[in-house]
């Protein structure tokens, strides 16, 4: 027959039991860590793009305003942790010109884009450039 000690059996069952519970949420704490500081890395990265995006538009702002006729745009600007593209295209619509500004910051693999939308407006006094939107 067979005499089996059940008491000493359990105790080696409960013990791997909560050895694999204990190594199951460990596993589990150590992922969560891990993707909570990719998200805040992301996080950072598409604040900073943007900020970026931004200042490009601000050296295309005072590029302009130094040059009303500055088109040249940037590339591959470098700006603190990433860069800044920038691009302008000039149109004509019902006699009015428009200059369109596309600013792109990038940080890491984030890309962010910011856009604006200038009108020349002429007078008397002279030329200037002012944000469609914006009066």
């Amino acid at each position: 027959m067979n005499n089996i000690n059940y008491k000493s059996c359990s105790g080696g069952v409960v013990l791997r039991v909560i050895i694999c519970a204990a190594s199951l949420i460990l596993a589990g704490t150590v992922i969560t860590m891990f993707l909570k500081a990719f998200e805040n890395k992301k996080a950072e990265d598409y604040r900073k793009a943007l900020a970026i995006s931004e200042y490009g538009l601000l050296r295309a702002f005072e590029m302009i305003h130094e040059s009303p006729d500055w088109s040249e745009g940037f590339s591959k600007e470098p700006y603190e942790e990433g860069s800044f593209d920038v691009e302008l295209e000039r149109q004509t619509r019902d006699g009015v010109v428009y200059l369109r500004i596309v600013s792109r910051g990038t940080v890491g693999s984030v890309t962010l884009i910011e856009e604006r939308t200038l009108r020349l407006e002429t007078s008397e006094e002279g030329s200037v450039w002012v944000n469609v939107g914006i009066r």
